[in-house]
């Protein structure tokens, strides 16, 4: 089963340029199933198929047939006993797992469900010839009189969306043909010779059997206590995850079949006129019996989910002095060791100084590899400045990568600037201004507004 569903998709994704190659190369992997991202933009989310099949058979199961034998013979016989007694369920799926909050994971329904059930009996016998009586052949095949033929049959199947959890159930029901137990020619009793005509009474039987399958649940290990199964159309649950290039989880659905069946008793009148037989049923008499039920435990399938995995980048850059006009680029090194592409992309604080912008907004980092994340530093007036910058990625444990930046903007600012010329100082906040002294005239002309506004307010 393992090697089958890994076929479906292995062969798919072993290409994808975020594979690392060491990774691609391992070998014999005890997953079957590996996950890919969901789409070439959507890098905090993987997906994986599944896929399962089950067949469950009661112990009375039995299928007994000698084949025509003896082989080559002019006379050859066939004997054949059949207890079917199976039920099948296949189901497909996917797990799709999200992040960065958490490892939530989700099992979106695909579109293949089957439910298959066969019961009954089959019991005959049959004989062929295949001779020359004076140079004439004579080929026969029939039932061999005197042995009972039964063939009784409740099968049926259906097709659903999966997973049919409760209220949207699958269900397939089955009837059989009606089978003759016995009957009784009363005409005969009555002395007419059957060759004639007959007729009396008998009892036939028919059945039919329904069978409902309902997923109770998707088991996904490993799993805390605390961690529940998924149970309902479109629900999620979570894992904690500890780090590192990649995460496993095992996942197998854990449903049940429910059966309900009935047997027809039906005494019929029977009759044979001219060559013609009729029946008449003269009434049905139901009894109902009761399989129980089967639970559906599916083998677990493992799915592999490659991961991000940012390696400790720095977490401060010092541009020094640059003069004023000029710029200066630094680069963060960021290193994926994870097994799956990796993104960044930077942000400012809405109140960063605009002496600092980054080469490219985004870079991606694929598996194995490394790229550097380029910073620049433009001052337009003297002093220090700094400022931070947020990396965001698709690390699920690195979501966020804070880098202090700073550095000194050095000589004269153009005169519009507003900033000191060469060699006055600024204050310690960076911004090049010098202390103001108050000019007398300045203050002569408050003195003198003032005393206009007292002269209005009294008048």
């Amino acid at each position: 089963m393992r090697g089958f569903v890994r076929a479906l998709t292995l062969g798919s994704v072993a290409a994808a340029t975020w594979i690392s190659p060491a990774f691609a190369d391992a070998g014999t992997d005890p997953w079957d199933v590996l996950a890919a991202y969901c789409s070439e933009t959507d890098l905090e989310c993987t997906t994986a198929k599944l896929s399962y099949a089950k067949t469950i058979s009661l112990p009375v199961a039995f299928d007994f047939d000698t084949g025509w034998v003896p082989q080559g013979s002019d006379l050859q016989v066939r004997f054949f006993l059949k207890i079917p007694a199976s039920t099948t369920v296949e189901l497909d799926g996917a797990l799709e797992t999200t992040w960065p909050e958490a490892m939530t994971l989700a099992t979106p329904g695909g579109t293949h469900g089957l439910l298959k059930f066969d019961y009954g009996l089959e019991l005959g016998a049959k004989a062929k010839l295949d001779v020359a009586v004076v140079g004439v052949p004579v080929k026969w095949e029939g039932d061999i009189p005197y042995v009972p033929k039964v063939k009784f049959h409740l099968a049926a199947e259906t097709t659903f969306a999966p997973w049919a959890f409760a209220p949207n159930v699958a269900s397939a029901t089955g009837k059989s043909d009606k089978l003759r137990l016995f009957e009784v020619n009363l005409l005969d009793m009555l002395g007419i010779p059957k060759q004639l005509s007959k007729g009396g009474v008998a009892v036939d039987v028919s059945g039919d059997l329904t069978a409902k399958y309902q997923t109770e649940r998707i088991r996904i290990e490993p799993a805390k206590v605390t961690e529940t199964p998924i149970t309902s159309a479109g629900g999620t649950t979570t894992r904690a995850f500890p780090g590192g290039a990649f995460v496993e989880y095992d996942v197998f659905p854990e449903g049940r079949v429910d059966y309900a069946g009935t047997l027809h008793l039906i005494p019929t009148f029977f009759v044979e006129v001219l060559g013609k037989d009729f029946n008449i049923p003269v009434v049905d008499i139901p009894v109902s019996f009761d399989i129980g039920k089967q639970d559906f435990v599916f083998d677990p399938v493992r799915v592999h989910v490659p991961l991000p995995d940012l390696d400790d980048p720095v977490t401060e850059l010092d541009f020094g002095g640059v003069a004023i006009g000029d710029s200066k680029t630094l680069t963060v090194t960021l290193k994926n060791v994870g097994e799956a592409k990796a993104r960044a992309t930077g942000f400012f604080d809405a109140a960063a100084p605009k002496a600092f912008s980054t080469v490219k907004p985004e870079v991606l980092v694929a598996s194995q590899g490394a790229e550097a994340y380029g910073v620049k530093f433009t001052p337009d007036k003297r002093g220090k400045v700094t400022t931070v910058l947020t990396l965001v990625t698709n690390d699920p444990d690195e979501r966020f990568i804070k880098v202090a930046l700073s550095g000194q903007g050095l000589g004269n600012a153009p005169a519009d600037a507003g900033v000191p010329a060469d060699g006055e100082a600024g204050d310690d906040g960076g911004c090049g201004c010098r202390a103001a002294r108050p000019r007398p005239a300045a203050g002569l002309w408050f003195f003198a507004l003032a005393a206009l506004a007292v002269r209005r307010r009294r008048s």
